[in-house]
């Protein structure tokens, strides 16, 4: 689905998860290349800023969870740990999850209320929202969607928006040395940049101004780098809130 005139939508990822002879990342919109092999690099860079992973009976909750590798993985994860896992996206997207009664899913667009979900507001120890925000900023009220979240977790939760496409960053980069020399390699898949020309474009002023606005509501928030391994960690990044 071409990007020129928007950006992929909710109703577009909808028709993305219906489409048969799709792999699992193109139904969430990434070619199947971008994550390929990179996928338990990238559970290790999550585990290091929720670590859900050494810990037990915590209630994790994972916003647009999407059906690829990454998200079966994590299913494995804290189904191990003995965690409660709630899943949210729309409902046929999770058809392409494994239907056994774990985890929990919670389906439409967020926020939504669920029975579910609204048993365990302010219970909420992990939320997760990886590779999401960016469609939110681009096509609804990304300080309704935060403060949707944030008032899910209990008092010391932490919720990770996870692998944010920044377009200043991106541009650092690709003004260094290092960007020239990765432009130049047209076989280097972390130097394709070309899917990255979005319409709407998320930036430094829109990160910043989004930690800020979290502080002034009580929360920390911290700007974190993605593990230099990822495939897009030159022009992405992470942002840790945790709820006081």
């Amino acid at each position: 689905m071409s990007r020129k005139n928007k950006e992929l939508s909710f109703e577009d990822f909808q028709k993305l998860a219906q489409q048969k002879g799709l792999s699992l990342p193109e139904k969430i919109g990434f070619p199947t290349l971008y994550r390929e092999g990179y996928y338990d690099v990238i559970l290790q860079d999550i585990f290091t800023k929720l670590p859900f992973n050494n810990e037990t009976n915590k209630v994790i909750f994972d916003i647009g969870c999407g059906c690829d590798i990454l998200t079966h993985k994590i299913i494995s994860a804290c189904k191990q740990q003995k965690h409660i896992l709630l899943l949210n996206d729309s409902k046929e997207m999770l058809d392409n999850l494994p239907n056994d009664k774990y985890p929990r899913l919670i389906p439409g667009k967020f926020p939504v209320q669920h029975k579910t979900l609204n048993k365990y507001r302010n219970k909420i120890d992990y939320i997760l929202c990886y590779s999401v925000l960016f469609y939110v900023f681009a096509n609804d009220n990304i300080y309704q969607f935060i403060h949707e979240s944030v008032d899910l977790l209990k008092s010391g939760g932490k919720m990770l928006i996870g692998d944010i496409p920044n377009f200043d960053k991106r541009n650092r980069f690709l003004e260094s040395e290092e960007g020239k020399r990765f432009l130049k390699n047209h076989k280097q898949l972390k130097g394709a940049t070309a899917h990255e020309n979005y319409n709407q474009k998320m930036d430094d002023t829109i990160i910043f101004s989004l930690m800020m606005r979290l502080r002034k509501f009580g929360c920390e928030t911290y700007l974190l780098p993605q593990n230099s391994d990822l495939p897009m960690a030159n022009r992405r990044e992470d942002i840790l809130i945790v709820k006081r």
